[in-house]
């Protein structure tokens, strides 16, 4: 019996030791798979806690490296007037043209609220949102991939809203008509694709003899029903797709709206520029 016993503690003993071994042997394997933090070297502004705060309507520069596991970079800016049209627009112009970094806006309580768009011509990316109020904002920076890194530039536009103080009419002589107003200057189709903000398409069917887009964009963006917009052809660049002009009919959501547009195929394309107001 006391050899029997002396066996089954044996038994159990080293099956406690295989268990153990095996615990440790996934937590390394884990380690492995997963990596170091690409965020290990970049300092108390790789989180939004630490972001640096940057003016408005001034540029500031700064880098990422992914390889040098310095991925992020927080800025945060204080918004304290009223704007014109309450939106927020930001620029990314990103040094290395073999690298892409992303750009993204967060709210005073850590809610995305505008989302980076895609690649774009002359390494710089646009992200206009409109604000619901007035407060502290924050702007993330990131190497997008492993092998990503640059020097970049960033620049948040916030147009205040005019002060116009009111001055007492002037009397008008009798018999005179007052000068007429002149007409704007209506914007052009070329300078409504390079002001406008890119997006991207997710996915596109036709219907009813329409072709109607998904579009990465939504409420966040400043997108509202009757917004209009067009297709761009290729990878880069602001070339529009011939025909492929289209408006949106739906905001699905903050970061997703349905548009329609006439072209009978969009091919390979996937980017739009759209004309926000």
């Amino acid at each position: 019996m006391a050899f029997r016993a002396k066996l089954l503690r044996t038994l159990f003993a080293s099956t406690l030791l295989v268990m153990a071994a095996a615990g440790c042997k996934d937590d390394v394997n884990k380690k492995i798979k997963n990596g170091p933090d690409p965020d290990t070297n970049s300092g108390v502004d790789a989180k939004r806690g630490g972001a640096k705060p940057i003016q408005i309507n001034r540029p500031e520069t700064d880098s990422v490296s992914w390889p040098k596991l310095q991925r992020t970079k927080w800025k945060s800016i204080e918004i304290a007037t009223p704007g014109k049209d309450n939106v927020l627009d930001c620029e990314l112009r990103i040094d290395n043209t073999g690298a892409d970094l992303n750009i993204d806006l967060f709210n005073s309580l850590g809610t995305q609220i505008g989302f980076t768009p895609g690649p774009a011509p002359n390494k710089l990316k646009k992200l206009a949102v409109k604000l619901e109020e007035m407060g502290t904002y924050f702007v993330r920076m990131q190497a997008a991939m492993p092998k990503d890194e640059s020097d970049f530039s960033v620049i948040c536009r916030w147009e205040e809203e005019a002060v116009v103080a009111e001055t007492p009419d002037k009397p008008r002589r009798p018999g005179k008509k007052p000068p007429a107003d002149k007409p704007a200057k209506a914007e052009t189709f070329e300078e409504k694709l390079e002001k406008g903000t890119e997006g991207r398409i997710k996915t596109s069917f036709r219907e009813g003899g329409q072709m109607l887009m998904i579009v990465d964009k939504g409420a966040a963006a400043g997108v509202h029903e009757g917004t209009e917009g067009a297709v761009l052809e290729g990878k880069s660049g602001r070339q529009p797709l011939d025909g492929g002009t289209f408006k949106i009919v739906q905001v699905i959501d903050d970061s997703t709206s349905k548009a329609q547009s006439s072209v009978r195929s969009i091919g390979k394309n996937s980017r739009v520029v759209l004309f926000l107001k």
